[in-house]
């Protein structure tokens, strides 16, 4: 998705995008990114491999593929994690001679224990950026905001 908005400040290789919130917001995969989500304005964090200064006004690309490609990932893994946790916990029982129901909620809550540590370490990795919005151009340059 493309979008637009005024560069409030940049530090690094991210600046903070003002942007418009429309009604096609409310449809938005990113809007929960998007600090103001309920304001007229809201202001997004990019990555600014242009070097955009504050003040300029730029073409935002939004990754809405990335977005939910990392969505379903979490929540897949949590799912998967969660239903193998329990079979294995189920199929323990029976090896260790145990009640099958406690098993079962321990195998869930190791599944899901381990599934959250492995997906923390994924989402936190440095290369792992590409769910935030790029500035791909600057429309016009203005004078320093803020």
């Amino acid at each position: 998705m493309q979008d637009s908005g005024l560069v409030i400040s940049a530090r690094n290789k991210l600046a903070e995008v003002e942007v418009q919130c429309f009604t096609a917001c409310q449809k938005c995969s990113v809007k929960n990114l998007c600090i103001g989500q309920s304001q007229s304005k809201g202001l997004l964090s990019a990555k600014n491999p242009i070097h955009a200064q504050p003040g300029n006004t730029v073409s935002l690309e939004i990754p809405e593929t990335q977005y939910n490609k990392s969505l379903i990932l979490l929540f897949g893994t949590f799912l998967l994690a969660a239903l193998l946790g329990m079979a294995a916990g189920h199929f323990s029982a029976a090896l260790f001679s145990l009640p099958t129901p406690a098993t079962s909620i321990l195998g869930l809550f190791l599944g899901l224990f381990v599934s959250g540590f492995w997906l923390f370490r994924f989402f936190r990795n440095k290369n792992n950026d590409r769910l935030f919005p790029v500035i791909t151009s600057i429309i016009n340059e203005g004078g320093h905001h803020g």
